[in-house]
């Protein structure tokens, strides 16, 4: 079986990230990019902004703790998808479009997934800029 895009971006991320995150934990960080996006996309991340991803973190660290993350799991994952997502913020030139493709190929075989985005990008529309949301959507081949 040949490796996805995902298990390609997961490998290089790693190696450069060293994360000591899971490729399912992993998954769920990927999914968060068009949100990180959005939420960046006037060139900062309001205090708002932040909250929500925050929110998004927090709910992600909770479902997907694995026990090798310590006694305190889903703080620790929780923790992790932050500072990766103040990673990504930083260096969105770098990763964006292998992100954003890794994705679009995953949703062909992750119905949930694809409306997991689809809800999340629903909460950055109303302070995004049309056009913004619409390449995002399109990168991802959503309506």
């Amino acid at each position: 079986m040949s490796e996805t895009k995902i298990d390609l971006l997961y490998k290089e991320y790693s190696e450069i990230r060293f994360l000591d995150i899971n490729k399912e934990q992993f998954v769920y960080l990927v999914n968060l990019m068009p949100v990180c996006l959005l939420a960046t996309s006037d060139g900062i991340m309001d205090k708002e902004e932040w909250a929500t991803v925050k929110s998004l973190t927090k709910i992600l660290g909770e479902e997907f703790a694995s026990e090798d993350l310590g006694e305190e799991k889903e703080e620790n994952l929780m923790l992790i998808y932050r500072g990766e997502m103040r990673y990504m913020v930083k260096h969105r030139n770098k990763w964006e479009s292998k992100f954003l493709s890794a994705l679009r190929e995953y949703f062909s075989t992750n119905e949930a997934a694809k409306d997991f985005v689809e809800e999340t990008i629903e909460l950055f529309e109303d302070q995004t800029e049309e056009a913004e949301v619409t390449k995002i959507k399109n990168a991802l081949g959503l309506k």
